[in-house]
């Protein structure tokens, strides 16, 4: 009988001590943005938001691009990050899949990204992308940039 009234607060302080995910963090990157169908170059925006998970050194983000001279189109992914060191002078690379219209004709197809970083100051990082839209007319293309954390 004590065992059961027990249980229940066994039960709660064991989901209490299980590791969260830390508060989302919000990040933005500017910077060159190339392309090859329609070939081209310009600048391009990125807004990130995404939680880490403190007890292996993952970050679980959505990222949406956006080229911003004449080059159109966007790509929205979910992504995972993987960092080696912390702090200053840390580094991450990344994998990402989701959906954009990167591509010639400006249709919506499956989108996968890969990305790199560096820490090159607190909160700011050199980061770079490469996109590969997956359709007929799909694009190629590549981002790279300074990520600024808030």
């Amino acid at each position: 009988m004590y065992l059961r009234r027990l249980l229940p607060v066994v039960t709660l302080l064991a989901a209490a001590a299980l590791p969260l995910p830390a508060p989302a963090a919000i990040s933005a990157a500017g910077g060159g943005f190339v392309q090859n169908q329609p070939s081209g170059s310009g600048a391009a925006a990125i807004v990130s938001s995404g939680a880490s998970v403190p007890v292996v050194p993952l970050e679980f983000q959505g990222s949406v691009l956006v080229p911003l001279t004449g080059l159109g189109g966007y790509a929205a992914t979910a992504e995972i990050r993987g960092f080696t060191g912390g702090g200053y002078g840390g580094a991450y690379v990344g994998v990402g899949a989701g959906v954009g219209t990167l591509s010639s004709d400006r249709s919506s197809g499956a989108v996968f990204t890969f990305l790199a970083g560096k820490s090159i100051a607190p909160l700011t990082s050199v980061e770079i992308r490469l996109y590969k839209q997956t359709n007929g007319t799909g694009d190629t293309s590549g981002f790279i940039g300074l990520r600024f954390s808030l």
